[in-house]
């Protein structure tokens, strides 16, 4: 059996994995020069490139990022003094 993950960390990784995959998507459903997605064919934005930012946006909220600091060993529990 694996090393226990908190329930915490293993969203956190869920969410950076799902901001990856909607990113990817959003980067498909593109506008070209006739105003239309370049991967779909549809009138942009379309409805996949307008899903898909806001799959972006509401995980990128949990997901884990370069510029987040890691977290203090030291405060795991801040509320214990001593």
């Amino acid at each position: 059996m694996g090393e226990y993950e908190s329930q915490v960390v293993a969203f956190a990784r869920y969410a950076t994995a799902q901001v990856a995959h909607w990113d990817r998507v959003v980067a498909l459903h593109q506008a070209d020069c006739t105003g239309c997605c370049r991967f779909c064919g549809r009138v942009w934005p379309c409805d996949e490139a307008r899903h898909s930012r806001r799959m972006v946006d509401h995980f990128s909220q949990w997901a884990l990022t370069d510029e987040q600091p890691a977290p203090d060993p030291n405060l795991v529990r801040p509320y214990v003094n001593g």
